[in-house]
């Protein structure tokens, strides 16, 4: 699953690249995915898109966005796979759900893994769905550490799950997933199942800090090294715990690097440097 650092990735490549270009037509492939949702049949929104030029491409957490004209809005939510981009005459993969394309003879295409929807639209009618809504994002000017502590105090759970639960929990923070949280987590020096009323206030401003490291840091190497761009090169930015460097020494202590499961997945840490 993207995460932040990929979303950011991709509408920087997006709005650099598809900018200007003029929709022509949106299908699906021959493949179809019971947990890819699109919120109105591929005849209409190829309807809809037809002749209409690409505006601009922008992220919000997880999410990407790219304008059609100035009426149309086309959301990428809580997506796995690949978008990529195909110059004119270029191989598409063999196997795809989605396309969109454009008047040049370029191509967008989109293969699932696991879930993800794609949303076409009205721009009045996204602008009735304030980010509010979907959680703060991590490097906006409003993610202070005030703002940060107010929604650890406020999380429903925070008596029963620990602080993964919070983190990955898009209503709270947007833009970290399991991938990342662990990293966070690391550099923080908190387990995943601590819960939030043990941490200390000390202990939250390493978290916040953590987070804030982290993603800067993985934006600037164009996302983690297990997934794409829109050009099909992988990210630069190398995780610290993952099934990579599961069973491996802890980067800071030495310390046998373990693998625990927490909240519906795994989860890598250091016994040693978490506590």
């Amino acid at each position: 699953m993207i995460e932040m650092p990929e979303a950011s990735t991709l509408a920087r490549q997006m709005n650099e690249t598809l900018t200007g270009k003029t929709f022509l037509r949106f299908e699906q492939g021959e493949l179809r995915h019971k947990f890819l949702w699109l919120n109105k049949p591929a005849e209409e929104i190829s309807a809809i898109l037809s002749d209409q030029p690409i505006t601009g491409a922008s992220s919000y957490g997880r999410s990407l966005y790219v304008s059609a004209g100035d009426e149309h809005l086309l959301w990428f939510g809580e997506i796995g796979g690949r978008l990529l981009y195909h110059p004119p005459a270029g191989p598409l993969p063999q196997k795809y759900h989605l396309r969109w394309d454009f008047s040049d003879g370029t191509t967008l295409s989109f293969t699932l893994q696991m879930w993800g929807f794609v949303r076409l639209l009205e721009r009045a009618e996204f602008d009735l769905r304030p980010h509010a809504e979907v959680g703060i994002s991590p490097l906006s000017p409003e993610f202070t550490l005030e703002r940060f502590d107010q929604l650890l105090e406020e999380y429903p759970d925070k008596t029963k799950k620990g602080i993964k639960g919070f983190l990955v929990t898009s209503q709270h923070v947007n833009g970290i997933g399991n991938s990342y949280c662990q990293d966070i987590l690391f550099r923080a020096r908190l387990r995943p199942e601590r819960k939030i009323s043990g941490i200390s206030r000390e202990e939250r401003r390493y978290l916040y800090d953590a987070i804030q490291y982290t993603l800067e840091l993985a934006i600037e190497q164009g996302g983690r090294e297990d997934e794409h761009d829109l050009f099909n090169q992988p990210g630069g930015y190398t995780r610290l715990m993952s099934n990579l460097t599961y069973e491996g020494p802890c980067p800071v202590c030495g310390t046998t690097i373990q693998k625990i499961a927490y909240l519906g997945g795994a989860c890598y840490l250091c016994p040693h440097c978490q506590l």
